[in-house]
């Protein structure tokens, strides 16, 4: 299996994590953004050695709610990604049977198993911006969960690199050749073989060229594969990809409403396919053997060993990197603000409202320390909540309490629309420029209040 470097993403500061480290009364570093460009890297400092720095002394019964603490972070994190994984088997049991014999019945079965291997995966993005506060070693089979997570959820992506786009469509990839029709293709200055799709293929591939829109592997490709293009734009409607696109019989095979001398291009189709899902699932069992419980050089081992140094550190900043930085900013306030069905996080399938609530549901999980598993289990027991109340900072608990269950039912209105009332993301985004009818005007107005709250919210807390 090749675990490759992932998409270097910016990190904006959060005043959550600042404020609920102050709470703590933990010493005040924030983690430094990877990349130089804008004006908020003055504001950021790497996180330091805390021996080098002073490490805070806790006393025997602090430590022991770190302790409790750190065990059921940790516990939340093993499930959260066996859940992942475990769904996502089920996505390539399901990919497999549908590229075996594609019929209709057998794209919808592959369609709702990622929708359900989402869920669990989008409640893990809390573990995720933990590069800065991990220790170098050799002997740990992933250096951090942000240095991972980019072949598994990178986005927006260029899908004309893969497959046939529409004629309008632009990207930073222009050419006819992709990935499916074309056995070599070139990016830049660098000519790729294409002739054989394979998981290792298409790990070496994602982001080519240095480009970040260049993604061919993850969940975002498979929903590629699965659903196609959404050229509705802000209207109603997902992607339409017609089981046709990977029928293997001469005469049969399409590429949208192209029909194709032979059925190569769809026999490729699949392997793509395939070989993305299966790249997945091996991502995924990575992941999850890194948070065994009584592993050895692992992220789970790593976080346990530093637990008393930066491991309450790494959890504040954790949710405050996903609350504001990447949820409220990236994937909210850039969608609303600009209208941009592009940046839309589940462009392909609609599903967007899902992971918005999924995304920010991780953060509470932390926050209450407690994650549901796929089949009902509740694990974790101890959380961030706990910890204040347990150190006399009630006040502050009850006030985060208070301000999670107001943007837990922000996004309420957001699931309850896009999943009763068929009222997507994509619809929701629409600015007062692109809305030509008056009745989808006022459909829209909750959902759009509800997102804008969200990212207020976020900024507030």
């Amino acid at each position: 299996m090749t675990i490759t470097t992932v998409t270097s993403r910016k990190i904006l500061p959060t005043t959550l994590a600042a404020a609920l480290a102050g709470l703590l009364m933990v010493s005040g570093c924030t983690k430094q953004a990877k990349e130089d460009t804008d004006s908020t890297a003055d504001t950021q400092t790497a996180v330091q050695d805390t021996t080098a720095a002073g490490t805070t002394k806790l006393s025997a019964v602090d430590q022991a709610y770190t302790d409790r603490l750190m065990i059921s972070y940790a516990n939340m994190a093993h499930a959260a990604y066996k859940d992942s994984l475990d769904t996502a088997k089920a996505l390539q049991t399901a990919v497999e049977t549908y590229v075996t014999t594609p019929t209709q019945a057998n794209l919808d079965a592959a369609k709702a198993a990622y929708k359900a291997a989402r869920q669990p995966y989008s409640q893990t993005e809390i573990f995720r911006f933990d590069e800065g506060f991990v220790t170098a070693n050799d002997k740990r089979a992933l250096g951090s969960i942000d240095g991972w997570e980019g072949q598994v959820n990178a986005w927006p992506l260029d899908e004309a690199l893969i497959d046939y786009v529409s004629d309008g469509y632009e990207g930073e990839y222009n050419s006819q050749d992709n990935i499916i029709n074309s056995d070599s293709i070139t990016v830049g200055s660098i000519k790729q073989d294409t002739s054989t799709i394979t998981p290792e293929l298409l790990a070496e591939m994602n982001e080519i060229g240095g480009s970040e829109a260049n993604v061919t592997t993850g969940y975002h490709a498979i929903e590629f594969m699965l659903w196609g293009q959404d050229n509705n734009g802000v209207g109603e409607g997902a992607g339409n990809r017609p089981v046709t696109d990977y029928a293997t019989e001469a005469g049969q095979c399409t590429s949208g409403e192209t029909v194709n001398e032979d059925a190569g291009i769809c026999e490729r189709r699949g392997a793509f396919l395939k070989a993305a899902t299966q790249l997945l699932v091996d991502d995924l069992t990575a992941m999850e053997a890194e948070w065994q419980p009584e592993s050895e050089n692992t992220l789970r081992s790593d976080l346990m060993a530093r637990k008393y140094d930066n491991g309450l550190r790494q959890i504040m900043y954790q949710m405050g990197s996903l609350a504001l930085g990447e949820l409220a900013s990236e994937r909210i306030q850039v969608a609303f603000v600009t209208g941009s069905t592009e940046d839309e996080h589940e462009c392909f399938s609609d599903l967007t409202h899902l992971s918005y609530a999924n995304n920010a549901r991780g953060i509470q999980n932390v926050f209450n320390g407690n994650y549901k598993t796929v089949a009902g289990k509740s694990v974790g027991g101890y959380g961030v909540k706990n910890y204040l109340v347990d150190t006399n900072n009630k006040e502050a608990a009850d006030k985060l309490a208070t301000d999670f269950a107001k943007v837990e039912a922000a996004f309420n209105v957001i699931v309850e629309k896009g999943e009763k009332e068929g009222i997507k993301v994509d619809q929701m985004i629409a600015t007062a420029g692109q809305v030509s009818n008056k009745v989808f005007q006022l459909k829209s107005k909750i959902p759009v209040v509800a997102g804008l709250k969200i990212v207020s919210l976020a900024y507030k807390s």
